[in-house]
């Protein structure tokens, strides 16, 4: 059997090797499959399917808040609501908690921004992760007034301090403190909870010098929470572990802030991570599985044509004693062949493609960078070409191994002109059409949905405007005055700098991603507190942000340098909050108060509605509070350029340096960047599922080329007897393209009633848009009509110049 499949490869090889064109055609074809699908599963295998890179992850479940309103999810916990599940859980083994944030990291060189993490001191080894040189957190180190020490990343080690051994036990600066570097992580560890991942970890996540002791012990949420089940328990008696939690919560604390408006929630681990990222990648494994579809039936097509002019040399086999298995075997080892030719081109291409997704597609997908070629995916792959060699070598080899023996020696290699082959040409030419035009549609779909959203107005004019980001160090701007005159100082010298509009600050950018709710008490309700009271988005700016960001006033005034810190509190609100709150009066001159410290401010001015999470998402109640009656030390700096504003981003860096050498500034983005973000994922659906479509309609036009030149080969002696009792080239024209326009009508008939079913499983994706589109539809079928015409006329026009005589006397062969 060994030496038989042996000589069935060496001969397959041969055969290939004497039909380079045919040979090339389809291993290009079976690639270009192939590798899209590799591609695309190495993606779904990192996202969906790869275990995390820690200690019996199956183990790990993530808990956090959502809110009672069903619409916030993934909100961090309070450290009083960490205490009752870590004193009161009976499922959970042990609880470890990392609050995020970012540090500057200064020293010898340039000051940068860098993440980090304060974390408690049992989050390392429950991930199941020791330091590789030094040590971890002792509970000294964790103790209220340790010292200052931190854990940093092998690539930052490797990266800042060149690996020296020696960095250990010494100091750098963090933040304008001396912090000692105690041990550092393996190179291997990642933390896909949090991104970007940390580089430098420190001790005591209980300190947060964001807020204050009072928010912190009255349910000021914060703490991220990492939990590892009990043996036995699952996710599921987790949850309802964690209801009776919050139920006894209430009850003791319900006056706190997150006592009534959240509830704790369980999910394991990997799953918390996934998120909403199952939707769009089966909508990317559905397109190019179609795709490949589209690729088996066009090399189908390819094989059935060559039979025809293989029908000599397989009656010859067959005359010397081969059966029709042993045939069989034989040229579905051609098919193997070709098969793994393919793939392993396809492969090479999904190598050269995975290193590039990262780059165009940062943050649309959780653990994209992860994505690599790995031998889970080449399992796959290879699993991929066994099935693809079947799907596409099954009927043409039944068909050209049951062929007529007197028959195929006959012929004498001129061509097959077996009917047999014909109508699996024309299957084959109906299903290519109506997968090509399922993936035209939902490409169609996405190009609207995204059009659709990305014109919808955020209420603000992002062009022109570079985002900088400025966090003053906690530790050394305690005072809020001292916030407030750096960025004073900061924006003088800003507004200063050659081709600056407008140059302004506020505490968080729409659609970045940040934000802040906070309870609030409007005039004409009854004030119940915190927890009860309603919510509202609050962000501190400084008086030019609306010129800057071109927001709009749309009733009374912005902010003015008279807003100062001894004025009257005053806040600005935006259309829906007086809509809300103050339907048919005018909220100009009606107060507001935060349900923390109740201080009552006048209303001044409406703003438009801006779109704060996402442009697909309605907006949210918002004011916004002058920086100098509330100071806040993480700020972006907006200026607004009369041309390319990125230059300005790096002269404000340099600002930054002259008030401040310690404070670094990274993340510089323009507005329009940080508004493409926001549309990053289903504009990376959108784009990936067009290039398959139009990949889809590329190969659809050289199948249905492919088959039309088969048809009009096989119908030669037909055509030229036709034009011998006088058949015009027009009638010619019209007999090819009525059989080829005939099946296109066909297979796009079949393409809708399919394309009616499947677009309903994107309705999730779309935005603005029905899934049953009639311009989608409409323009799917006029291009794959046009295609399939300009396919089908090349074949035609071939037939037009046939000579009668000669294909009445011998034929004629494509």
């Amino acid at each position: 059997m060994g030496g038989g499949l042996g000589r069935d490869l060496v001969y397959a090889w041969r055969r290939l090797a004497q039909a380079p064109g045919f040979t090339t055609v389809a291993v290009l074809t079976l690639a270009l499959g192939i590798g899209s699908t590799s591609t695309i599963f190495s993606v779904t295998e990192a996202v969906l399917l790869r275990p995390l890179p820690f200690r019996d992850p199956g183990g790990l479940v993530a808990v956090s808040q959502r809110g009672t309103d069903g619409q916030a999810t993934g909100v961090p916990v309070s450290f009083t609501k960490y205490e009752a599940i870590r004193d009161q859980a009976r499922t959970l083994d042990r609880v470890a908690v990392y609050y995020p944030l970012s540090v500057s990291l200064g020293g010898e060189s340039e000051p940068e921004q860098v993440a980090a993490a304060h974390v408690s001191g049992d989050l390392f080894d429950l991930l199941g992760t020791a330091a590789a040189r030094g040590r971890a957190f002792s509970a000294d180190e964790q103790a209220p007034g340790g010292p200052d020490v931190a854990v940093i990343a092998e690539a930052l080690w490797q990266r800042r301090f060149g690996g020296d051994p020696g960095r250990l036990g010494r100091t750098i600066r963090l933040d304008g403190r001396d912090v000692a570097v105690i041990g550092v992580l393996p190179g291997s560890f990642r933390f896909p909870p949090q991104v970007p991942e940390p580089q430098v970890w420190l001790p005591r996540a209980f300190d947060v010098d964001s807020l204050t002791a009072a928010q912190v012990h009255s349910g000021a949420s914060y703490l991220s929470l990492v939990a590892r089940l009990r043996p036995g328990a699952t996710v599921a008696q987790a949850q309802a572990d964690l209801e009776a939690i919050d139920a006894r919560y209430r009850e003791r604390f319900g006056s706190y802030v997150d006592a009534a408006r959240y509830r704790l929630q369980a999910q394991s681990l990997a799953e918390s991570l996934r998120g909403d990222s199952r939707r769009p990648l089966a909508v990317l494994m559905a397109a190019v599985a179609f795709v490949l579809l589209i690729v088996c039936t066009n090399v189908a097509s390819l094989q059935l044509a060559r039979a025809g002019a293989r029908a000599r040399e397989i009656s010859v086999r067959k005359a010397l004693g081969a059966s029709r298995s042993r045939l069989l075997r034989q040229l579905l080892v051609e098919s193997l062949v070709l098969s793994v030719l393919g793939g392993a081109l396809g492969v090479l291409l999904a190598t050269a493609a995975l290193p590039l997704l990262p780059r165009v597609t940062a943050g649309t997908l959780p653990r994209l960078e992860e994505s690599r070629i790995d031998g889970t995916v080449l399992l796959f792959s290879l699993a991929l070409c066994v099935a693809t060699a079947l799907a596409f070598g099954v009927v043409p080899a039944l068909h050209a191994s049951r062929g007529d023996l007197r028959d195929g020696l006959a012929q004498g290699g001129r061509g097959s002109s077996d009917g047999g082959a014909r109508l699996r040409l024309r299957v084959l030419f109906v299903g290519e059409v109506a997968l090509a035009l399922v993936l035209l549609t939902g490409a169609g779909l996405l190009v609207r949905s995204l059009a659709g959203l990305v014109g919808v107005d955020p209420g603000f004019r992002p062009e022109g405007v570079v985002a900088v980001p400025v966090v003053l160090p906690p530790a050394r701007y305690t005072e809020p005055v001292r916030q407030v005159e750096f960025y004073r100082q900061l924006l003088e010298r800003t507004r200063a700098l050659p081709g600056v509009k407008a140059a302004a600050a506020t505490s968080y950018v729409p659609l970045s991603g940040a934000f802040r709710f906070v309870f609030f008490c409007p005039e004409g309700r009854v004030c119940e507190g915190i927890g009860k009271d309603p919510v509202i988005a609050q962000r501190q700016v400084t008086p030019d942000y609306f010129e800057a960001t071109r927001t709009p006033i749309l009733r009374g005034r912005a902010f003015t340098a008279a807003d100062a810190a001894a004025s009257l509190p005053v806040a600005i609100v935006n259309e829906t909050t007086a809509r809300r709150y103050w339907p048919g009066a005018d909220p100009i001159g009606k107060h507001l108060a935060n349900s923390r410290d109740r201080v009552e401010r006048e209303v001044v001015g409406v703003a438009a509605d801006v779109k704060f999470r996402s442009l697909d998402a309605p907006s949210v109640e918002e004011m916004y509070l002058p920086l100098d009656q509330s100071p806040w030390p993480a700020m972006t700096v907006l200026v607004r350029a009369e041309g390319d504003p990125r230059p300005l981003g790096s002269a404000v860096r340099r600002e930054v340096a002259r008030l401040d050498p310690d404070i670094a500034v990274s993340g510089i983005r323009t507005l329009d960047e940080i508004v493409g973000n926001s549309v990053a994922q289903p504009q990376l659906v959108e784009r990936v599922v067009a290039a398959f479509a139009l990949l889809a309609l590329a190969l659809a036009s050289v199948g249905i080329y492919g088959v039309m030149s088969f048809s009009v080969a096989q119908r030669t002696r037909e055509i030229g007897i036709r034009m011998a009792l006088g058949a015009g080239p027009r009638d010619v024209l019209g007999l090819v393209l009525g059989e080829g326009l005939g099946l296109t009508l066909v297979g796009m008939a079949a393409g809708l009633a399919a394309a009616f079913a499947l677009t309903r499983l994107m309705a999730g994706l779309l935005f603005g848009v029905s899934a049953t589109d009639p311009v989608a539809f409409g323009a799917a079928v006029a291009v794959l009509a046009l295609t399939a015409l300009l396919a089908c006329f090349v074949p035609a026009r071939r037939g037009m110049r046939l000579e009668p005589v000669r294909a009445l006397r011998d034929g004629w062969t494509s």
